[in-house]
């Protein structure tokens, strides 16, 4: 009950979010979430309920993203602000063991 509700809020908190963005930028977005989650998916073999709510993460991660725009070029802090919050949702998502193999895998680079 707890997860529906959060799920909720966030699926509220895009759609206030998205309102400047225009139908190219979300299918970009959709794009860029839905081929991470299937890259996490890959490599640390979450269940479907899982998979949703990486595909949700990503599509803000990156709704952020694309929403500061050029701002965010040179702007370091931002940028750590930002994947601080993914790892802070993949965090709640995952479970111990697939998060540190989450962080191995895909913040190592």
């Amino acid at each position: 009950m707890k997860k529906l509700i959060t799920l909720c809020f966030f699926a509220f908190a895009l759609l206030f979010s998205t309102q400047g963005l225009d139908a190219q930028n979300i299918k970009d977005i959709n794009a860029f979430a839905s081929e991470q989650a299937k890259e996490v998916r890959k490599a640390i073999k979450i269940d479907n309920n899982q998979l949703e709510e990486v595909y949700q993460a990503y599509k803000e991660y990156q709704t952020s993203y694309v929403q500061f725009g050029d701002d965010l070029d040179g702007n370091q802090k931002q940028i750590e602000k930002i994947n601080m919050i993914l790892d802070t949702k993949l965090k709640s998502i995952l479970n111990e063991e697939q998060f540190d193999k989450y962080l191995l895998i895909f913040r190592a680079e």
